[in-house]
């Protein structure tokens, strides 16, 4: 059988219960005028002529001191002034965070007490806030044992919204944005509306979480998001040229909030050069006609495409001519650069003369900004 300590410090019988209960002090009746904080209260008018009178002030200020109160004075006093006053009742059993009551005469603040009694307490109660803080003060009528407490702030969700793309992606392979919506509050998301537009020169593929396409924009609604809860609402897209693809999602509730992300598409170089000689073998004093053709078989345009041709003594320059211009020095031959887009071809005609009777390789190199080393062709003529 635990020990039982019968306290006259509220205006109330107090005791220590079982070991359970150690930290708890109990409270089981109303009305002890050694233990109350000031007299009954019968009006709301009484609870706030007792928090603002001025005999009682350096008792009050010391019950905010000791509870959990950061607020400001001036905000509590406005508080007790122009507050909705109700009135509530304390069902029995109920666990309260703290009473305030006199020990010989002294205003204290206790905490954890436990109403015992058999009856609800009725109380008085009004909300207010101070310093970005929410309040609740409560005092019983039958005694006036008020106290503050701070509260939690109600229920609420709270929206949160992440933009997930890849750093970077090679034409033409398709990739995919997404957007995760997600629920850090606690309660229950009634609904919202995500909004993501397709950025110029791009194309949806397809898409996940039943997204609805329009008007260059994918539309997204979200319902019952529960708390902590979290939903990925995917695009998969193609780019039609490299650069940087920027996605900017819009989630709409309560409030709007916007995350964004971008992806940088590139292309990837490739090249075909072909020389062909248009007429072989080739009598010694005529002319042979070398075709270069150059294409971009790549997803990105190439820069600074250089060719140069080399004769061999058995050959001498005649004329040249084709997309860019062209310039003889001895044996070497060479074209002015130019940018080549992709899918984009290139074609010079050179035209040389057969000095001599050989078996002939001309030769050709090109050079362009995307490639480390030269690519070579060659093209045998049979000059007799």
């Amino acid at each position: 059988m635990s020990r039982r300590l019968v306290l006259g410090l509220l205006c109330a019988v107090l005791a220590w219960g079982s070991a359970a209960l150690a930290h708890e002090r109990l409270v089981t009746h109303l009305g002890n005028p050694a233990t109350r904080f000031a007299p009954p209260l019968k009006t709301q008018e009484d609870l706030r002529r007792m928090l603002l009178s001025p005999a009682l002030q350096a008792d009050v200020i010391e019950i905010l001191r000791q509870g959990d109160y950061l607020g400001d004075l001036q905000d509590f006093r406005d508080a007790v002034a122009k507050s909705e006053v109700r009135e509530i009742h304390i069902p029995p059993g109920t666990l309260l965070t703290a009473m305030s009551t006199r020990r010989k005469g002294k205003a204290i603040l206790l905490h954890q007490v436990r109403w015992a009694g058999t009856e609800p307490i009725a109380a008085y109660a009004f909300d207010f806030e101070s310093k970005g803080h929410r309040y609740r003060l409560t005092a019983p009528k039958p005694c006036s044992n008020f106290w503050v407490e701070k509260q939690l702030p109600p229920p609420a969700p709270i929206l949160t919204l992440n933009c997930v793309s890849p750093a970077e992606q090679p034409l033409p392979r398709a990739f995919e944005t997404c957007q995760r919506v997600g629920n850090s509050g606690n309660a229950a998301l009634a609904q919202l509306t995500l909004t993501l537009p397709i950025p110029a020169a791009t194309q949806v593929l397809s898409s996940t979480g039943g997204a609805e396409l329009a008007a260059d924009r994918l539309t997204w609604q979200v319902r019952d998001l529960a708390p902590g809860g979290s939903q990925l609402l995917c695009a998969t897209l193609v780019a039609e040229r490299p650069g940087v693809v920027s996605f900017l999602g819009t989630a709409v509730a309560e409030h709007t909030l916007q995350s964004a992300c971008s992806t940088r598409v590139y292309g990837i170089p490739a090249v075909l050069l072909e020389v062909v000689d248009q007429s072989d073998p080739v009598m010694v004093g005529n002319e042979v006609v070398y075709v270069i053709r150059v294409l971009n078989q790549g997803s990105e345009a190439l820069r600074h495409v250089r060719v140069v041709a080399t004769l061999e003594d058995s050959q001498s320059f005649l004329a040249g001519s084709g997309s860019s211009e062209v310039t003889a020095v001895d044996s070497r031959i060479t074209v002015a650069p130019i940018l080549l887009e992709p899918k984009a071809e290139a074609a010079w005609r050179i035209s040389v003369k057969a000095l001599k009777a050989a078996d002939v390789r001309f030769a050709v190199e090109l050079q362009a900004d995307q490639f480390a080393r030269p690519i070579n062709e060659t093209e045998a003529t049979r000059q007799y």
